[in-house]
């Protein structure tokens, strides 16, 4: 089985008007609110697609309530470790008189010792963990270096285990060896501290990566693409080109997509094109809205993969 953790979930809620308007009543045209999170993301795009996952993390109040009841009316499993805080709310604003997108993004409760300790311990007792996907920042009160603890309780159960993280979170985990990072190309040039402008200036920090037992790694590119640069292979995709309406969510369709080729048992080129094809899909839909099965499926035979 897959589980997906999401440490600071979110609810958002996409808020379409027609223009704002200074010192006057701007009224709302429609209001969506959708479960949000990194890995929360990864399990409805693996749905979506056919697959199933589980999804964990820390929700609390009426929010988190909401956001759970939203993933079990979209068939997403969720085993869940209830918090006193209230879950985080997001507002994504999108003016259409001027097609601009605003994101308003709130920090989160704050995490005590006893409810990080509850959470480890439901992760440490899964018994059917075939994949574990790390994906998304750290809520306040938790150590960076949770990982770390959350990678190592994954690799005890023989777990392919994918990291989706920036910063001192991404930088302290790279140290337990995880079997796949997935950054975009702005966050592998933070990592390598230097500007990352050429294929080459990636392949080589991938190297170094591997060299520190990290055996594949997984590279955003926005329309360049995906790298996947493995210690046997370096593989490339291109999706043809789209009308992009928001990229939010576009990198966990492509953590969504690869995982669930992955455990299909598909080979590595095929993971790569299902992934790019995922994250293609969802940069063509609006607001925190994912990919459409039915857009994946069209992408999926017009992407090209070339090795490097």
């Amino acid at each position: 089985m897959i589980y997906t953790v999401t440490l600071n979930p979110a609810l958002d809620r996409y808020i379409v008007v027609e223009r704002l308007l200074m010192e006057d009543t701007t009224r709302i045209l429609s209001e969506t609110p959708y479960a949000a999170g990194k890995g929360i993301d990864v399990s409805r795009v693996i749905r979506e697609l056919g697959g199933q996952s589980v999804a964990l993390g820390l929700v609390g109040g009426f929010d988190g309530m909401q956001l759970e009841g939203l993933l079990i009316n979209a068939g997403v499993m969720t085993d869940f470790t209830m918090i006193s805080g209230e879950t985080r709310t997001n507002i994504i604003l999108r003016e259409q008189a001027k097609n601009r997108q605003y994101a308003i993004s709130a920090a989160g409760p704050e995490i005590n010792a006893t409810e990080i300790g509850l959470f480890y311990q439901n992760v440490n007792q899964i018994r059917n963990m075939d994949y574990l996907i790390l994906s998304g920042s750290i809520p306040r009160g938790v150590t960076p270096n949770l990982y770390g603890q959350l990678i190592l309780a994954g690799k005890k159960k023989n777990a392919f285990i994918v990291l989706d993280t920036d910063g001192k979170a991404l930088h302290e985990a790279l140290d337990y060896q995880p079997s796949c990072i997935k950054p975009n190309i702005y966050e592998l040039s933070r990592l390598a501290q230097r500007d990352l402008q050429t294929e080459s200036d990636i392949i080589g920090f991938c190297e170094r990566l591997h060299d520190k037992g990290i055996p594949n790694i997984l590279v955003s590119r926005g329309k360049a693409g995906l790298l996947l640069s493995s210690t046997e292979q370096k593989i490339k995709a291109v999706a043809p080109p789209v009308e992009v309406d928001s990229a939010v969510g576009a990198g966990d369709s492509v953590v969504g997509g690869f995982v669930l080729a992955h455990s299909r048992g598909k080979d590595l080129a095929d993971c790569v094109r299902l992934a790019c094809a995922a994250g293609t899909a969802t940069a063509q839909t609006p607001g925190t809205e994912l990919c459409h099965r039915v857009d994946v499926e069209d992408t999926l035979p017009k992407v090209q993969i070339s090795t490097l």
